[in-house]
């Protein structure tokens, strides 16, 4: 029995959310960062490396499924009728991942780096108990699995939207799509280019069409000093560190990607120019500094600028309102006259929102720029953040909490009796020196960074 039978379309409404996001706010600023990246950097994948391993081994199935030489036999057979149903798409994937784990964990003594590789944490568990010898059971099952729920959380499960998202397959793993043929002979160019993929490609197809002809049950739960050492060599030679990754794969990546143009170019010219510090700045600044360099860019899209114009103007207004929920859960309790005082501690003033809001409500561009529940969210907020009174302000801002809290079956952080605020929750800290200029939200810049240090490889 799978997940697949029990899910539904897709509902922009039930997010991923937790308690650590009780104004909903993710769901407004990740719209606008993802109409920056198109979902190519995300929160779980902006690793050039993880990109680039995922690449291969959806390059070998693809080889796999249009070869019709290649077919289940023996007792693979029984176990996978047809070499086409996801069940087998997704044994292989996990298969390889694991492998892959293993030969970068082995390799560590040789220098290879390891950070981001995922499931490294739970490979080094197993690795110790088994004496370096841990069995890797062929399937989609969760003995087969090396992180719970792999083929959501393992690398291909973290990359899959962002390659769907480019064309190189379907939910389902159908590569062959109408207009993607281009991309995947670009991507054959690229993996016979380099000859560290080269070798995996050819090692990683060979083996695989091994297992498919596998007649007894010890091929298919083999110790890992059975797997071929070539294939295990292979695999350290091609990622032993992201720097390298990042020398081969540069340009085919920027290209594939496309965050070289457009409001992500605009962002990857000034991270370019601040390699070295722009760590330190304000993602304010990094924006402000991008919307110059998009002014500049003849052939940028004109949808994108407006992006990039719009986070500048919608996200001091999002940095105010999480300043005032913050204020709120400061202490345990507090009446509406002391966060009154807090508010002017931060030199507002009860017309600092609703002057905030007026300036957004004008702009039609800014509401036309958001939709479904991001849009709801945002009106929502606009519209209790222009009550003419503080105290209103943070009687509409509390209802709105609870109904979100509410919505989503938690309690309530916060709540009102007569003219005290309670807090039920640990309290925040709030940082003295925060105005209502500074961002909170970072719209994927710490994530873009990460994926162009990968990158720029040994020149960042």
């Amino acid at each position: 029995m799978h997940i697949e039978n029990f899910l539904t379309s897709y509902d922009d409404s039930l997010t991923g959310e937790l308690n650590i996001d009780p104004l909903g706010l993710l769901v407004i600023w990740s719209s606008w960062g993802q109409d920056i990246f198109h979902s190519r950097i995300t929160s779980i994948a902006n690793d050039v490396r993880q990109y680039t391993l995922n690449l291969v081994h959806h390059s070998v199935m693809r080889q796999l499924m249009d070869d019709d030489k290649q077919q289940t036999a023996g007792l693979m057979k029984s176990l996978y009728p047809k070499k086409h149903m996801r069940e087998f798409k997704a044994a292989c994937l996990i298969h390889l991942e694991n492998i892959y784990i293993y030969s970068m964990l082995e390799a560590e003594k040789l220098g290879v780096l390891l950070t981001g590789v995922q499931g490294i944490n739970k490979a080094r568990l197993r690795w110790d108990v088994s004496a370096h010898n841990p069995q890797l059971i062929f399937g989609h099952g969760v003995d087969s699995q090396l992180l719970t729920n792999q083929m959501a959380l393992g690398t291909n499960g973290r990359y899959k939207s962002p390659m769907m998202s480019m064309k190189f397959f379907t939910a389902d793993y159908c590569y062959n799509l109408p207009g993607n043929q281009h991309i995947w002979q670009e991507t054959k160019a690229f993996i016979d280019n380099v000859p560290q993929l080269k070798k995996l490609h050819a090692k990683s197809f060979s083996y695989l069409q091994s297992l498919m002809h596998a007649s007894h049950n010890r091929d298919l739960t083999p110790l890992y000093t059975v797997i071929p050492k070539d294939l295990k060599k292979a695999y350290v030679q091609a990622f032993r560190d992201p720097q390298m990754v990042g020398d081969y794969s540069r340009e085919f990546w920027l290209a594939r990607t496309g965050l070289n143009k457009n409001a992500a170019g605009a962002l990857y010219r000034v991270m370019e120019k601040h390699r070295t510090d722009s760590a330190e700045m304000p993602v304010s600044t990094i924006f402000a500094l991008a919307m110059q360099e998009a002014e500049k860019m003849s052939d940028i899209d004109n949808n994108e600028l407006m992006v990039l114009k719009h986070i500048r103007q919608a996200e001091p207004f999002l940095s105010l309102i999480d300043l005032m929920f913050t204020g709120l859960r400061r202490q345990s309790s507090q009446t509406l006259t002391e966060f009154s005082q807090f508010w002017r501690e931060h030199s507002l003033s009860e017309q600092d929102l609703p002057k905030m809001a007026a300036q957004l409500q004008a702009d039609s561009q800014l509401a036309d720029s958001l939709s479904g529940t991001p849009k709801k969210r945002f009106q929502h907020l606009l519209r209790l953040a222009g009550a003419s009174t503080l105290k209103e302000q943070v009687h509409g801002l509390l209802e709105y909490h609870n109904e979100l809290m509410a919505m989503r079956g938690q309690f309530s952080w916060l709540a009102m009796e007569g003219e005290c605020i309670l807090l039920q929750v640990p309290p925040a800290t709030v940082d003295v020196s925060r105005h209502k200029g500074d961002w909170v939200n970072n719209y994927y810049l710490p994530q873009f960074r990460h994926m162009l240090k990968g990158l720029w490889g040994n020149t960042a």
